[in-house]
């Protein structure tokens, strides 16, 4: 009730935050809301995950538990027929000729080995119940906390496509002065170049400008959350070999560098990629809306699919979960590439 109830305050303080400006402060302050967001959503995934595999193990449990106690209901029922025929005890041995001495030995040891057996049934058979009373139990209290984490789950990713939704419009804001600062040193640049009476026949510069710096880019191409989730909990007791870059559902998925890509489809990860980067390492993006259809080879900035939650993500956060392996080998955490583009 306590994780709820933060949840909803924490809902009530983002629905009265103010209007923001586009400026670079208020972007980065949201950024680090959506990823902070973003890593409490990794959290109560993982919890949801967890949880959902107990619930498993305590249905295996529950099942073996009453066939258990099912097998001694019929125990007792024989035990209960017997004693019924016996008049409520072992009968004492019938009273035999002196040449039967042995035989009455053994019929009355077989009398007491009867009534001991149906006092273990007895005794098990009531065991057998108050397992399974437990184990119920066990059972409810744990779907009630998966219940329970599913809602805060839930509450998170509404506050995350809210945080996304006020990203990605500072965003655009901030592209569109970008946009018109740009262009207003063009006019001032021509301007120059006018005053200025360049001569005409001069050949054009080849390097006007440089694109992309070190050729890394991040393979999202808009607004987007992150948290440093490597190594969180997910379902059938795995962990967390990747970056989740949380955006709206469609939002463009691109090449971070130049190479050859390859589409792939999986029942864990839906619809993916695999990208073999002319730097010698190897991006693995997953549980895509859909591809584009690029295939073979490709330049950096391809749009390759949108985001989605394809996969077993159906039904969570849309998000792209994105791998680095250097060299082709095991993955390595990518959040300090990403925290770097994106």
């Amino acid at each position: 009730m306590r994780m709820i109830v933060g949840v909803v305050v924490s809902c009530a303080l983002l629905a009265v935050a103010g209007p923001a400006s586009a400026g670079e402060g208020d972007i980065a302050a949201t950024k680090r809301k959506a990823n902070e967001i973003a890593r409490r959503l990794s959290q109560a995934r993982g919890r949801v995950a967890a949880l959902d595999d107990e619930i498993g193990n305590l249905k295996e449990r529950s099942a073996e538990v009453t066939a258990r106690h099912a097998r001694l209901s019929e125990a007792v029922t024989t035990v209960a027929v017997r004693r019924y025929i016996q008049g409520g005890e072992p009968q004492a041995a019938p009273a035999l000729t002196d040449g039967d001495v042995n035989e009455a030995a053994r019929v009355e040891a077989l009398a007491k080995l009867v009534a001991r057996d149906a006092g273990d049934t007895l005794d098990a058979y009531r065991k057998a119940g108050e397992d399974l009373e437990r184990s119920r139990a066990a059972l409810d209290a744990t779907k009630r906390d998966a219940d329970e984490a599913l809602v805060e789950m839930k509450a998170r990713s509404r506050q995350i496509d809210a945080e996304l939704a006020r990203l990605e419009k500072l965003e655009a804001e901030r592209r569109a002065s970008e946009e018109a600062a740009r262009r207003e040193r063009e006019r001032n640049a021509r301007a120059d170049a006018a005053r200025a009476r360049p001569d005409r026949n001069a050949a054009p510069d080849a390097q006007a400008r440089s694109v992309g710096g070190d050729g890394w880019l991040c393979p999202v191409r808009g607004a987007v959350a992150f948290s440093n989730d490597w190594g969180d909990a997910r379902s059938g007791g795995r962990r967390h070999e990747g970056t989740d870059l949380l955006a709206a559902k469609g939002t463009p998925v691109v090449a971070s560098v130049g190479g050859t890509v390859r589409p792939h489809n999986s029942a864990r990860g839906g619809i993916s990629y695999y990208l073999a980067g002319d730097d010698g390492n190897t991006y693995f993006g997953t549980h895509l809306d859909s591809l584009s259809g690029a295939s073979g080879r490709v330049e950096r900035g391809t749009v390759l699919g949108a985001v989605g939650n394809s996969g077993n993500a159906s039904g969570g956060p849309n998000h792209l979960h994105f791998e680095i392996h250097p060299g082709g080998g095991a993955p390595t955490n990518p959040y300090p590439t990403v925290a770097r583009y994106c």
